[in-house]
């Protein structure tokens, strides 16, 4: 059974009748917040060391106010450069040829070209939110950020 939120509570829904558009995200469209500038165009050999500045939309530079106030913030951006996906992967880790399912994978060969970052916040000016160890290549678009909160990111 799966639970299904409607404006009179929950309700339980068999699995086979559910439909797509049970998902609450039909046609769902991501709109671009900001842009990477961080001058990367190949995989650098350890991503933490990079600096990235996310170029705020001049309609959105309110939404940053007080976010100084945080340490670490989610980055959640597109991999625009790559097409296709993969079922299957070997992990950059991986010691032998053994593969994983993508979803226990931090690859990018998904099927959606989503990825979640969690990073350094190194400071915010005007439309400009500096980064330290986001893992996006310079013009990667930024979908959303979030702040990081200890009590409600880590599982007690």
């Amino acid at each position: 059974m799966l639970l299904d939120s409607c404006s009179s509570g929950f309700q339980e829904k068999s699995l086979s009748r559910l439909t797509r558009s049970d998902y609450g995200v039909k046609g769902l469209k991501l709109r671009q917040i900001a842009t990477v500038v961080n001058g990367v165009a190949d995989t650098p050999k350890d991503w933490h060391k990079v600096k990235s500045r996310l170029i705020f939309e001049e309609q959105y530079v309110e939404g940053l106010r007080r976010l100084s106030e945080s340490n670490w913030i989610w980055v959640i951006f597109g991999f625009h450069k790559r097409r296709g996906w993969q079922p299957k992967v070997r992990p950059r880790a991986a010691k032998d040829e053994s593969t994983v399912g993508i979803f226990a994978s931090r690859s990018v060969q998904r099927p959606n070209k989503i990825g979640l970052t969690l990073v350094e916040l190194v400071g915010v000016r005007g439309n400009i939110v500096t980064v330290k160890g986001l893992d996006a290549f310079d013009g990667s678009p930024v979908f959303d950020i979030k702040p990081f909160e200890k009590d409600y990111d880590l599982s007690k």
